[in-house]
């Protein structure tokens, strides 16, 4: 079965590249004009191996995959714990995009080479493969390639997949396709996965169920370190005092902030002192914020304004239109609202306001963090809102409630972050006793 279905998928896929090699003066005419892959493809297909004076041809290397920035960025601290518990490995640290490899030369300082992955064809992956001393792989996410997986299985090299989740688009792919992945999904040594509902989806997609765990993500771990923040200096540094009444709006969407700005609006009325923060997802689209503002007669101030001017906030709404500065601004609210989810784009994470000790105020649209805001919810430490109404209500709750209730909500929402972060420290564990258990398993035929 396995055997039929991979040569199925070679079949589609050495097919397209022959088409691709009939195209071949058109595609490098879109790739000069573009410039997009002109870095990377010759270094995906295997043509151009980069030398690595980091890692010799024989130093025993564990090899980490992440796709592009997101996932990258995430791996950062992961990427020193694994150095820490494999001091006599190297690191090896590949990624698909040009955006990531960019970010991963400039933030992966763990790492001892940054590589572009190979593409899926047996001859990228074998001259990349007689380049490194590969012991064990670890993919993030669900990066699937049949070939990749066969080849390393065929090799005894152990393949993981760490951050494991399958979307709702995704199931549906692997099930409808399912005579091709089901096989390739048996490949995979150990899957870890984000959730309960990931781990029994890989497994009606093929997963072996004794190779599935739930670990976790990683992604959260990073967030812990805004633990210990100082947050005196967090209002000193966007000019706020620590008596202001802010209620911050993060990650709001189009047409989403509408509903933000009438709630904020509709709560001023009775809390004349309210302060509010809103942080624009789409910068593409932040004209429609002002210019609805403007139109409501509401007064408002640009972060990066008050940056050049050196100013501290002198208006009632401050808008956040800078980059990397929206999860410190959780640690002065008094009601926070996380966008993406009056709006069906699916949500963003609750935990960067949940750090600060936050309960946490959202729409219905949260599928993409469906385990988490489940979990908010049935803790009590979060809370669902569907329009303008519901929202400026729940706002004017938390800030007329009385101390001791907002403690406890405090600690329902740190008791997320808690149970939900210590992933990485899951997965260092199972891939050391999976790399002892090969290290022994070679002795015992003498291959070590």
């Amino acid at each position: 079965m396995r055997i039929l279905s991979i040569l199925v998928y070679n079949l589609i896929l050495y097919s397209a590249l022959c088409a691709a090699a009939l195209c071949s003066p058109f595609i490098a005419y879109r790739i000069f004009k573009t410039g997009k892959y002109r870095k990377s493809l010759m270094r995906r297909l295997g043509f151009i191996i980069d030398a690595s004076p980091g890692i010799a041809p024989g130093d025993k290397t564990i090899w980490l995959h992440a796709v592009s920035v997101g996932e990258t960025l995430a791996t950062i601290e992961f990427q020193k714990k694994i150095k820490t518990a494999f001091p006599d490995y190297k690191l090896l640290f590949t990624v698909s995009t040009e955006t990531g490899f960019a970010v991963a030369c400039e933030k992966c300082k763990s790492a001892d080479a940054v590589m572009y992955f190979p593409m899926d064809f047996h001859f990228s992956i074998y001259r990349f493969m007689a380049r490194f001393n590969v012991k064990a792989v670890v993919l993030t996410e669900t990066e699937v390639w049949p070939n990749f997986l066969n080849i390393m299985q065929k090799k005894g090299i152990p393949s993981f997949i760490i951050n494991g989740r399958i979307s709702d688009r995704s199931y549906a792919s692997y099930l409808k396709y399912s005579f091709v992945f089901r096989p390739v999904f048996s490949l995979i040594t150990r899957c870890l996965m984000q959730s309960k509902l990931d781990a029994e989806r890989i497994i009606l997609a093929g997963a072996v169920p004794e190779r599935v765990s739930v670990a976790g993500n990683i992604k959260y771990d990073e967030i812990t370190a805004y633990m210990s923040a100082d947050r005196r200096a967090i209002y000193e540094k966007f000019g706020y005092a620590e008596s202001d009444l802010i209620f911050v709006a993060g990650s709001v969407h189009p047409q989403e902030d509408r509903i933000v700005v009438d709630s904020y609006t509709a709560v001023k009325k009775t809390h004349s002192g309210l302060k509010m923060i809103i942080a624009p997802r789409k910068f593409d689209k932040i004209g429609q914020l002002y210019e609805y503002m403007d139109k409501k007669g509401v007064r408002y101030e640009k972060r990066s304004d008050l940056i050049k001017s050196g100013s501290k906030p002198a208006g009632d709404i401050m808008v956040l239109d800078t980059v990397g500065e929206l999860v410190k601004t959780y640690a002065m609210a008094k009601a926070v609202f996380i966008g993406g989810s009056l709006v069906d784009t699916g949500g963003h994470n609750l935990l960067e306001a949940a750090v600060f000790e936050k309960p946490v105020i959202f729409g219905p649209h949260t599928h993409n963090f469906k385990e988490m805001s489940a979990g908010f919810l049935e803790s009590g430490a979060g809370i669902l809102v569907r329009d303008t109404d519901d929202l400026a209500r729940e706002i004017k709750r938390l800030l007329e409630l009385p101390e001791t209730g907002y403690k406890e909500l405090a600690r329902l929402a740190a008791n997320e972050v808690t149970r939900r972060t210590g992933a990485a420290d899951k997965i260092i564990l199972c891939l050391q006793s999976s790399l002892n258990f090969v290290i022994i398993m070679l002795n015992l035929i003498g291959l070590m």
